[in-house]
């Protein structure tokens, strides 16, 4: 791995999914001219990472080049610091290289930093003037999946090249600073025969324009640099390609003027050119496409960049910006730590940077606490939106309380007058209604998935369903969605719809087992099942309650800890209590805790064998799996909601139907029964966190939704 760098927090975070790779590699950073000791820093304590410093920023190609001699593998991959690769990435990258059967080079795929689910690039691919285009960019990820011709070239942000073929052409050609030697160095080695491969599944995430940014002069001059200098170099101004490479020129450098206000990429082109020999041959078999579909595609990237990098973006997020001031009411629908409020602690915060953030509560409890440093926190007479009895006078209720609440959120939001409102939950129709009164732009962050037909004699539920998920699309500016699953629910709704994974931050590797152990005097070597969240029938503690009997006849000193509280309602209450007769009456007794809240969390993890959630209604993400893997530690799930849609049965959880006791007992026995398997199941999970929920993921994903609602009521 060849990695150059002027440091910062790109590298760490780049490093970091080095360290995740399943093959041993060498990797090498060439620090080329960063803050004295940062760089060195970032890679202090790394296993397999050397530093290479150069004297002061010797530009790209050389600092490259550098790297690639001092480097001892037969195949070496280049990667820029603004990428973050999957596990498999460096595995992957290298298995096509070939040199004997011609393929001396590889491309790797680099997904939108933006938009996971857009390619930024695949490679290269060339016009007929030689401008260059990164190949499937834009094109859904999904495309992949189906047949692809190979690119012309890598990328040099994702690269990989056979060492000796890279050494004997010449490595890339000092004389450009940055931007344009991968291209030139790619038509060399096709003009030597060999060709180029699409490593599909070499996968990360780029962060297009990071260092300079999108548009900068010192970007645009550099990019002007390697143009002119290509041009030249490779003979591309015959008579008939003159008047195609004047015409793109011309509509690019206007480009430029007009919407980056500065004329340094045509500076750039004319030192280029002046700078350049003409020393190759003009490439043969390359396309032909008209200037028109040039500079369209052209346009379309930039469009896309700009929102990366334009002033007053939030830069190195590649998201458009939020107003550089915005207040923000933000109500949540309970007081006690939920799946929204660990999911949206980040994106609260950067509302409470960008201005006061007011965050609403139905009463006393850890979201005050947790949320009073990133802005006042205020207490309201409201209840979330619960299914009512069946009969006219549970809706009547339902009314009149709706209508309540509705006249309690006017009042707050006429008070406040905030630039935007979220409502952290789809059961509080109450505060779009307000919103939408009040003219101020809301978004519904939605975290429940709704079974929408009547069973079990509960046609008022399905009712209630349908008029919860209408209202919310229809009174919504913009709604976030925690999964697929949740977001397909709005589909057609006029609401701007994203969907964002929730967060899973790497604060759930560092629990104290022993500690929760001692706490509930569980002895070291007994086996501890564990499951968290509220005390709801839904949530299905009472199955787990029941495989119990089977655990213990194969493991009598198994423990089985339920961390939760139910909410606080009635039905919920209830539900606790039949808990606890559940337990006498199969005299678990001594086998069973009920721990209440368990904080912190990451305690109950470290300390656990086994994780379960053993749902028996729609789980509309299911973060439990994702938290415990972090902490190593596997899990068993009921196919449920959205359980599936990241998860998948023998590779990152045993998955197993609902309702059924019997195959959630030997579930848990199979892996309390073989520690391998137990592992590779944690391991699968893992991956699936480093890949799909990365917190810097989830917080542009908000951040990029927030900012297209506000745009669009603007």
């Amino acid at each position: 791995m060849i990695v150059p760098t002027l440091g910062g927090q790109r590298l760490g975070r780049m490093l970091a999914s080095l360290a995740r790779q399943t093959v041993a590699h060498q990797t090498i950073v060439v620090d080329d001219g960063g803050p004295n000791g940062a760089v060195a820093g970032a890679c202090a304590g790394l296993d397999g990472v050397e530093v290479v410093r150069m004297e002061g920023n010797v530009g790209y190609t050389r600092a490259v080049n550098r790297g690639v001699e001092r480097a001892d593998g037969d195949v070496v991959v280049l990667l820029n610091d603004d990428c973050v690769v999957e596990p498999q990435f460096v595995e992957r990258i290298v298995a096509p290289i070939d040199p004997g059967a011609g393929l001396a080079m590889a491309a790797g795929v680099m997904r939108d930093w933006r938009d996971r689910s857009l390619i930024d690039s695949a490679g290269m691919e060339l016009d007929a003037t030689l401008l260059v285009f990164d190949y499937l960019n834009g094109e859904p990820v999904s495309l992949l999946d189906g047949p692809l011709a190979d690119p012309i070239g890598p990328s040099g942000a994702a690269a990989a090249f056979d060492r000796a073929t890279y050494l004997a052409a010449g490595g890339f050609d000092e004389r450009l600073f940055a931007y344009w030697e991968d291209v030139d160095l790619v038509l060399r080695l096709r003009r030597m025969g060999l060709r180029c491969a699409l490593a599909r599944e070499a996968i990360g995430d780029h962060e297009h324009s990071a260092t300079l940014g999108s548009g900068s002069p010192r970007k645009n001059y550099l990019m002007g640099y390697g143009r002119g200098y290509l041009l030249r170099k490779w003979r591309v101004l015959g008579a008939r390609r003159l008047g195609p490479v004047l015409a793109r020129e011309t509509a690019l450098c206007a480009g430029q003027l007009v919407v980056d206000g500065n004329l340094a990429g045509l500076r750039g082109r004319l030192r280029g050119y002046r700078d350049a020999e003409p020393l190759e041959r003009y490439p043969s078999g390359l396309p032909s496409g008209g200037a028109i579909a040039t500079l369209r595609r052209r346009l379309r990237r930039r469009r896309g960049l700009r929102t990366t990098a334009a002033p007053g973006r939030d830069a190195g997020r590649g998201v458009p910006a939020a107003p550089a001031r915005l207040s923000t009411l933000a109500v949540f629908h309970v007081p006690g730590t939920s799946g929204p409020s660990r999911s949206l602690e980040a994106e609260l915060r950067w509302l409470g940077a960008r201005g006061p953030l007011i965050t609403v509560v139905p009463g006393p409890g850890r979201v005050e606490r947790e949320l009073a440093e990133a802005g006042e926190v205020v207490e309201l007479d409201y209840e979330a939106l619960t299914a009512p009895a069946d009969g006219v006078i549970g809706l009547i209720g339902l009314a009149r309380r709706l209508l309540h609440d509705v006249r309690a959120f006017r009042g707050l939001i006429r008070a406040r007058r905030p630039g935007l409102v979220l409502a952290v939950t789809s059961m509080l129709p109450a505060v779009p209604i307000a919103a939408r009164l009040e003219r101020v732009p809301v978004i519904v962050y939605c975290g429940e998935l709704f079974e929408r037909r009547a069973g079990r004699g509960a046609p008022l539920r399905a009712l209630a369903a349908s008029m919860l998920l209408g209202l919310t699309a229809r009174l919504a500016d913009g709604v976030i969605a925690c999964s697929r699953a949740v977001a397909d629910q709005f589909a057609g709704a006029p609401a701007t719809v994203a969907t964002v994974y929730p967060p899973i931050g790497d604060v759930y590797a560092s629990g104290d087992g022993a500690g929760l152990r001692a706490r509930f005097a569980i002895a070291p070597d007994a086996q501890l099942i564990a499951s968290v969240g509220y005390l709801t029938e839904g949530r299905g503690q009472d199955l787990a309650v029941r495989a119990m009997p089977a655990i213990l006849d194969l493991f009598p000193d198994a423990r089985y800890l339920i961390a939760g509280e139910p909410f606080a309602r009635p039905r919920d209450r209830a539900y606790r209590e039949r808990l606890v007769a559940l337990i006498d009456e199969l005299g678990l007794g001594p086998s069973v805790i009920l721990a209440g809240h368990v904080e912190p969390v990451a305690d109950l993890y470290a300390g656990a064998d086994v994780v379960v959630n053993p749902a028996r209604v729609s789980e509309s993400f299911g973060r439990v799996a994702f938290e415990a893997a972090v902490a190593g530690r596997p899990s068993v799930v009921t196919r449920v909601g959205a359980t599936t849609e990241l998860l998948r049965d023998g590779e990152s959880a045993l998955i197993v139907p609902p309702e059924d006791e019997a195959a959630l007992a030997g579930a848990v026995v199979r892996l309390l029964d073989s520690p391998r398997l137990a592992e590779r199941l944690a391991t699968g999970a893992r991956e699936v966190v480093d890949r799909e929920l990365r917190p810097e993921h989830s917080l542009a994903g908000f951040q990029r939704a927030v900012a297209e609602t506000l745009a669009r009521r603007s």
